[in-house]
């Protein structure tokens, strides 16, 4: 069994080309950082080629490979935080944003899960830490002022405050208030989630990887019981500090919880030093050989091309490479999304 896990698609991240140049210009991006060169909000033509290059594909059971499409349900409605003197904040659901940005965009979307290329799961209300967001601008900080200003926040941020060097890590707080803040995003998100796709999300995955056992509790509330991540939880110290780590595997189960840990990459607008159609062959021959699922993650960065097309399709061919090396080396694969996963860690008899 093979699962594609993918994060990001809803948020935005760069606006366009001419709100990257200004922020590299004004020296709020880093140049070489492949989320500030590539990542943007999905478009109807990101979509439209992806969904062509799955459709070549098909498993031993006649399903094309499927992408587990982690979503943010919302964005900063920047004109409104602006008009309230950043002293309130407001989102707006991604839907809306996909209007003002394409707006063929959702109707592609649900052709793909329609098509059964795209399964939607449930990522984050919005794939920021508002909370500090929203401190600094009503400090007045002057870089998070300018990028405000583009519509953008997700530029680099180093402080004793902040256990990362970003703010795109939804779950990470500090105070009960804070905390108080994220589980009503949770359950906001969540009835966006539900409201635009007729169905409950059957998974999660945080932000960044940063959670802990608290906003377990806050997802099981809301029907949730089962974390996607990687190999690695990140898992904020109170009182400051930076981050535990705890260790996850597939099919792991512990209090009541249920965890999905990727085992393979394929992240190509990562580094173009890495050969990552072999390094995800080796990570899924590896998974195989000892009867495990392989699980890929992939961020949505690798499949964009609104800000470099070349970004998309040349990681389109590289996808297209891995899926006829996949599906010729095993020929018994079968492609899953991540609840269909879940199901058979649900379902599973030792003993037969």
């Amino acid at each position: 069994m093979l699962v594609f896990e993918s994060d990001d698609w809803g948020s935005i991240r760069i606006p366009d080309k001419k709100a990257f140049a200004l922020l590299l210009n004004q020296g709020l991006i880093k140049p070489n950082d492949p989320f500030s060169k590539y990542d943007a909000l999905e478009n109807a033509e990101d979509l439209i080629a992806l969904f062509s290059v799955l459709k070549k594909f098909k498993d031993s059971q006649g399903n094309h490979p499927v992408f587990t499409a982690n979503m943010v349900m919302a964005n900063p409605d920047f004109e409104k935080i602006k008009t309230a003197d950043y002293i309130e904040y407001y989102w707006e659901q991604f839907t809306k944003t996909y209007e003002r940005f394409s707006k063929d965009t959702f109707l592609h979307l649900q052709k793909g899960i329609e098509e059964k290329l795209f399964f939607p799961q449930y990522h984050a209300r919005e794939h920021l830490n508002v909370q500090l967001w929203m401190e600094l601008l009503q400090k007045g900080d002057a870089s998070f002022r300018k990028a405000f200003d583009l519509n953008c926040f997700a530029i680099p941020y180093q402080s004793k405050d902040n256990r990362r060097d970003n703010l795109m890590a939804s779950y990470d707080y500090n105070s009960d208030a804070d905390f108080r803040f994220i589980q009503k995003s949770i359950t906001e998100g969540l009835f966006i989630f539900e409201s635009v796709f007729n169905q409950k999300s059957e998974t999660t995955i945080a932000p960044c990887y940063v959670w802990d056992e608290a906003i377990e509790d806050a997802f099981k509330k809301n029907g949730i019981s089962v974390f996607q991540g990687s190999r690695f939880q990140n898992i904020p110290k109170r009182n400051g500090g930076g981050f535990k780590t705890a260790f996850h595997f597939n099919g792991q189960r512990k209090n009541e919880s249920l965890y999905l840990s990727r085992n393979g990459l394929f992240e190509p607008s990562l580094s173009e030093n890495i050969d990552w159609v072999s390094k995800c062959m080796e990570s899924i021959s590896i998974a195989f050989k000892w009867n495990k699922p392989a699980v890929i993650g992939t961020h949505r960065l690798n499949f964009i091309g609104s800000l470099v097309e070349e970004n998309r399709r040349g990681n389109l061919e590289k996808l297209e490479l891995l899926l006829t090396k996949i599906t010729q080396k095993w020929p018994e694969v079968e492609f899953v999304n991540s609840a269909d996963l879940v199901n058979v860690y649900i379902n599973y008899n030792p003993n037969k």
